[in-house]
C-alpha cells in the first residue's frame, strides 16, 4: 500500500507508524523531478487493521489532519468522521490513500 504524504505536518504519522510496530519505506523525491504530492510511503498490506487504527488516532489529534481514501472504482472517502472499522474496510479497497496535514506551520518557530 502507498501512502502519499501532503504537506509538513504529515510525516508526523510516520513516527505514530513506527510507535506501533508498523515497518515503512519512504520513497523521497527524485532531484529535479516536479511531483504533485509529497513522498510516497509503501507499508505492507498485511498491517491495514494496524494502520487503520494509527490513522484514525492520527486524525482525532488535530482537526488540520485529513486522511483521503480513492477506491479501486474511482471513489473518494475522507476517514474522518468514520471509526476504525471503517477506515480498515476502505482501505482493504483503496487504490491510493492521501495523507495531509493543513495547518500552517510558523517557518520562524525554533
Amino acid at each position: 500500500m502507498i501512502i502519499h504524504l501532503v504537506g509538513k505536518g504529515s510525516r508526523t504519522i510516520l513516527n505514530d507508524f513506527a510507535t506501533a510496530g508498523i515497518e515503512y519505506e519512504t520513497s523521497p523525491q527524485r532531484p529535479g523531478v516536479i511531483m504533485n504530492s509529497g513522498d510516497a510511503v509503501k507499508l505492507a498490506e498485511i498491517a491495514i487493521p494496524a494502520i487503520a487504527s494509527v490513522i484514525f488516532a492520527w486524525i482525532k489529534f488535530a482537526p488540520t489532519r485529513k486522511v483521503m481514501i480513492t477506491t479501486k472504482d474511482g471513489a473518494i472517502f475522507q476517514a474522518e468522521g468514520r471509526n476504525v472499522a471503517e477506515v480498515e474496510h476502505l482501505l482493504t479497497v483503496a487504490k491510493t490513500v492521501m495523507v495531509l496535514d493543513a495547518n500552517k506551520h510558523n517557518s520562524h518557530t525554533k
